[in-house]
């Protein structure tokens, strides 16, 4: 069953999460300001983006496939100017090749792509927006207005294509896209850092839900990218794993800044609300900085969680994000698995 926290307490954290973006506002503007005056990568004409437009760009440069194209890009575009919401390039632009079904996100703010279909390049600013698909079409053509432009530039290059970092048999998931969150350690373990960003890391299971199934990992939480309650769209900055199940839900459990052991949760996001739940089994009272092992028993789980059960476990996940609060988010985990209990 979900729980939710009285009208008073929510309104309590957004002054408390208004006070703390105002003061960071000048944290912010220097880290894009600082961003900004790095030298675009590549020559070439300069094409301006905003993320209020509907319709891709296109860049007026075809390739081909198997081509490697380079895309640089400058730029933010702000959310909201007086809280200090802000995406640079890595977070908000997009490219696909028209015709092609496919979209990808440059994973840094300067990235080298092999072309995956022949046609033109195009560019759009997804922001806040979320994708109805793959194709590059918006779930509501209704767009949140927002303030600056990214500025982007395109050419052919013979430099290799960038390839993301990722553990063997995990991928980011489509609707964020790549980026650098992720790095596979030694002995199988996966590397948690976030800034200004966000990231799903994926991995294929095909499990039953029994009574005897359980979610089982180890994690070294050292910072959280939220200083509040994360249940409000605004600070909904956090650090998970997640378990997706075969009816396109998936639970996720969370340390949590503020909210309390236990506390159970819709995703305050568009479209995750609908599909995500929210489950919070760490806070710093347990300990930052040192391992907890953790076992969780996904019979009883998902049915207190949603009153009744899925039948089978489909991916794994890794979930960080900060683009709200834009603070350093960093953990390890490892061990992460599937298993029957004896």
């Amino acid at each position: 069953m979900k729980t939710r926290r009285s009208a008073f307490a929510r309104g309590m954290t957004f002054a408390r999460f208004a006070a703390q973006q105002l003061a960071a506002k000048g944290r912010v503007a220097g880290e894009i300001a600082k961003s900004e005056s790095v030298p675009f990568a590549i020559e070439g004409q300069t094409i301006g983006l905003t993320a209020n437009e509907r319709e891709w760009r296109r860049s007026g440069v075809t390739v081909r496939r198997g081509e490697n194209f380079a895309v640089s890009a400058r730029g933010a575009v702000w959310a909201s100017r007086p809280f200090s919401i802000v995406m640079e390039p890595r977070a908000a632009l997009w490219v696909r090749i028209s015709g092609s079904g496919r979209i990808a996100k440059p994973a840094d703010n300067d990235h080298v792509f092999s072309a995956w279909a022949d046609g033109e390049v195009e560019f759009f600013l997804k922001a806040l927006s979320e994708w109805a698909s793959p194709a590059g079409d918006l779930l509501s053509p209704e767009r949140a207005p927002t303030q600056g432009d990214i500025r982007v530039r395109i050419a052919p290059t013979e430099r290799a294509a960038m390839e993301c970092a990722m553990p063997k048999d995990w991928r980011y998931l489509w609707r964020l896209g790549d980026g650098t969150i992720y790095t596979p350690r030694a002995d199988g373990e996966i590397g948690i850092r976030t800034h200004g960003d966000v990231g799903i890391l994926q991995t294929e299971v095909d499990h039953p839900i029994t009574p005897r199934t359980r979610l089982e990992w180890s994690w070294r939480v050292d910072r959280l990218p939220s200083r509040l309650p994360e249940d409000l769209q605004l600070t909904h900055d956090y650090l998970s794993v997640a378990v997706e199940f075969d009816d396109g839900n998936d639970l996720t459990f969370m340390w949590s800044a503020g909210l309390p052991h236990d506390h159970i949760f819709a995703c305050p996001l568009n479209f995750w609300c609908d599909r995500e739940t929210h489950w919070v089994v760490r806070t710093p009272r347990d300990g930052l900085g040192v391992w907890h092992t953790e076992s969780r028993d996904l019979w009883n789980d998902t049915q207190r969680a949603y009153g009744a059960r899925p039948a089978r476990a489909v991916r794994l996940w890794l979930i960080a994000n900060s683009v709200f609060q834009r603070n350093d988010g960093a953990a390890i985990v490892r061990d992460l698995k599937l298993s029957e209990s004896g």
